[in-house]
């Protein structure tokens, strides 16, 4: 996979643990790419400068360790959490943001935990609250396991004859600024190839396997 669109548990520190993509992390790859194009092909509010801007943070951040290891920058978790970025771009077709969104709010309990976010909590009604957030969040990802939410929810989407498809629905080149020259030229490098070691690719050419490599950032 790209790494712009990888999961996020796949580009976080796992403090040595092996990490295996799994179908979920399919998904939610799924997601990132249809957010991007989202953001680089339709309409919505952002300008060229706060696009550029935008795409870099959410898609491109990140850093290295000492052994030159890349791992994601923090704004692509922040805005699975909250849903800023999506709220910020204000899609001009209902649709695609109702689907984003919908797709969010169950991909990002993936990353949440009720127990760290309500640590303080002392008195009986925010208990209660963190009790019912739990809930919640054991069943949205008992939605992730079943293999036909994803295929079923977009379905039933496109059918739902309350959803204006029609307005806004034609495709539109956003201008990006000139900081995006040096995100495209990044990208050629931030690619699942970084993942791994540089001799275990001289091993897999020496024995005519293959790596990922120079996967491109996103559709061209």
């Amino acid at each position: 996979g790209t790494w712009q669109f990888l999961a996020i548990r796949l580009l976080e520190p796992n403090q040595g643990e092996s990490v295996v993509q799994d179908r979920i992390d399919d998904v939610e790859s799924f997601y990132h790419l249809l957010l991007w194009m989202a953001l680089r092909y339709t309409a919505h509010i952002l300008d060229s400068e706060h696009l550029t801007s935008s795409l870099r943070e959410n898609f491109d951040a990140s850093y290295r360790d000492r052994e030159g290891k890349p791992y994601i920058g923090t704004a692509r978790l922040a805005n699975m959490e909250s849903d800023s970025l999506i709220k910020k771009a204000c899609f001009a077709n209902a649709g695609i943001e109702f689907i984003l969104q919908g797709m969010r709010r169950v991909l990002c309990e993936r990353y949440t935990d009720p127990k760290v976010s309500f640590k303080n909590a002392t008195d009986s009604v925010t208990q209660r609250l963190r009790e019912a957030v739990e809930v919640a969040r054991e069943a949205y990802l008992k939605t992730l396991e079943n293999p036909q939410w994803l295929p079923d929810f977009l379905r039933e989407v496109l059918d739902n004859k309350n959803i204006d498809w029609e307005a806004n629905r034609g495709r539109v080149n956003h201008k990006l600024t000139k900081s995006s020259k040096f995100a495209t030229s990044n990208l050629k490098r931030k690619t699942e190839s970084g993942l791994h070691p540089e001799g275990s690719r001289k091993v897999s050419r020496k024995s005519g396997t293959t790596t990922p490599q120079d996967n491109r950032s996103g559709p061209n």
